[in-house]
């Protein structure tokens, strides 16, 4: 009885197994061939410096404090940043930040390998936010 119960599921699973073995997969090999991001995708964020007018808003607004803004005001009497860090360990991708720019400096872009070995590497600083705004027009055509 057993021995018919075990033969009739190893023919079974071997008929399954036959019938998808010369299909084309569907799943793409991951590293060879990265994944679309949707046009709403959220993943790491984009400055654009020069239109950051330290505000402070999108830093008000972040649920988890993981941003810091540091700034001051420039001999033109303009305000200039200093320092724009955000804690990937914190941040939970909420786009409220991104909502609350006034300037519209602040973007969420389609980068989504952020991991990293040490907590340290994932606090971004300006040079590892910035975008430029000619990189961002020519991503819009």
């Amino acid at each position: 009885m057993h021995v018919k119960q075990i033969s009739r599921g190893l023919v079974m699973g071997l008929k399954v197994t036959g019938t998808h073995v010369f299909k084309k997969p569907i799943t793409r090999p991951y590293p060879e061939q990265r994944a679309s991001t949707p046009p709403r995708f959220r993943g790491a964020h984009r400055l654009i410096e020069e239109d950051c007018v330290v505000c402070h808003a999108c830093d008000r607004v972040c649920p988890v404090n993981c941003i810091v803004i540091k700034g001051f005001r420039g001999e033109d009497r303009r305000f200039v940043l200093e320092q724009f860090d955000i804690d990937y360990n914190l941040c939970m991708f909420c786009n409220l930040c991104v909502e609350a720019c006034p300037p519209k400096c602040l973007l969420m872009g389609p980068e989504f390998e952020i991991s990293s070995e040490s907590h340290k590497d994932l606090v971004w600083s300006i040079k590892d936010l910035r975008y430029e705004k000619e990189t961002r027009k020519e991503e819009s055509l």
